[in-house]
């Protein structure tokens, strides 16, 4: 077995029901046939296919400026109209750079064009682009990101927002009634995971945890007890979507390809597999002046047979008490290697480690 930071394997398979998700960063190419339109079309066709290998959510990630999707919730906007069950989430929209009443107004509207299958991450961001969406808030970036954040809550949640002169309250419409318990959060820390519980917000833990003295996964654990330990709702428990990278291999062929994207990511960390065009690394992970670079660990990439890879993902802490494995797919990778990966995983690992396909 090919991997970094292998935790040990001596837990038992889990017994729950576990769901199955992946994550797209739907990356394109300029110089590729048919260019960032065929990049856009292909993502839809992978919700659609994925929703008949049984997978419960499809996840899409939002950068700006550059070769991938930057108006997620257009997308699954028109992913909805070609798929009838699967989850359409958004992993991760920062909530800093957008206006908080707007956003909920598109949510809204996917959502109830999707039947109320919007799954919608969110987080505050960080300050790469501020400046250029108009921010100008004096304050600490956190600090007014945040205090976007619960704008926007409000707002998906249906509370009035503000009044006119006459005394008419403003509230988003169309107002979809179930949104607000289909939010979640993508933390950065413990202590933004336990924030998290106190707003009542589901935890969507990526493929880089915080750093703090710990595994990479008995980390993530720490932010899964921190939004329990937090948790202020009593109609239900957090909700807790896993992000991992691992790749079962079939042949030669997938090892290869595989392999070669864990050794990128082992030198260039998660700028590994760009498409054709993409912003450079250090444009990407530079912070802004002043600031210190972020401290975190990143998943480890995992290239096996499926029977170990199996293995592994039964002795990593976090996903034991997580509802919803998320599957990466590395940016460079083309869509049938996509739907490969989605293929090996449902089919070998999945099954194994307590999901069953969705009808």
């Amino acid at each position: 077995m090919t991997q970094t930071e292998l935790s040990p394997v001596d837990a038992e398979p889990q017994t729950k029901q576990l769901r199955l998700a992946f994550l797209n960063n739907v990356p394109f190419s300029d110089a590729a046939p048919g260019g960032a339109a065929q990049g856009l079309k292909d993502a839809i066709e992978l919700f659609r296919i994925a929703e008949g290998l049984g997978y419960d959510t499809g996840w899409v990630r939002n950068r700006h400026f550059d070769n991938y999707l930057s108006s997620p919730l257009t997308l699954l906007g028109i992913a909805a109209q070609h798929t009838k069950r699967i989850g359409l989430g958004t992993a991760i929209i920062p909530v800093g750079y957008e206006d908080p009443i707007r956003l909920a107004e598109d949510a809204a509207t996917v959502d109830l064009l999707s039947d109320g299958r919007l799954e919608l991450g969110i987080a505050t961001g960080i300050p790469f682009f501020g400046t250029v969406f108009g921010h100008d808030d004096s304050r600490p970036w956190k600090v007014a990101a945040h205090e976007r954040v619960q704008r926007f809550v409000a707002a998906v949640s249906g509370e009035a927002l503000g009044s006119s002169d006459t005394g008419v309250e403003y509230r988003v419409r169309p107002h979809s009634p179930t949104l607000r318990d289909r939010v979640w959060y993508g933390p950065g820390s413990v202590d933004t995971a336990a924030r998290s519980g106190e707003e009542g917000l589901d935890l969507l833990l990526s493929a880089l945890g915080p750093d703090i003295g710990l595994s990479f996964d008995a980390g993530q654990l720490e932010q899964i007890k921190a939004v329990r330990g937090a948790w202020t709702r009593t109609d239900r428990a957090p909700r807790v979507s896993t992000a991992r990278l691992f790749f079962p291999a079939l042949n030669d062929r997938q090892r290869k390809l595989y392999q070669g994207y864990a050794d990128e990511r082992a030198t260039e960390g998660p700028a590994a597999s760009r498409p054709k065009g993409a912003l450079p690394p250090r444009t990407l992970l530079t912070p802004p002046a002043g600031q210190a670079p972020p401290s975190f660990l990143m998943s480890p990439v995992v290239v096996a047979e499926p029977a170990e890879v199996v293995e592994y993902l039964r002795g990593d802490v976090a996903l034991a008490e997580s509802d919803e494995l998320m599957i990466f797919l590395p940016p460079g990778f083309g869509h049938r290697d996509y739907i490969e990966i989605l293929e090996n995983i449902a089919e070998y690992v999945a099954p194994e480690i307590g999901w069953s396909p969705a009808l």
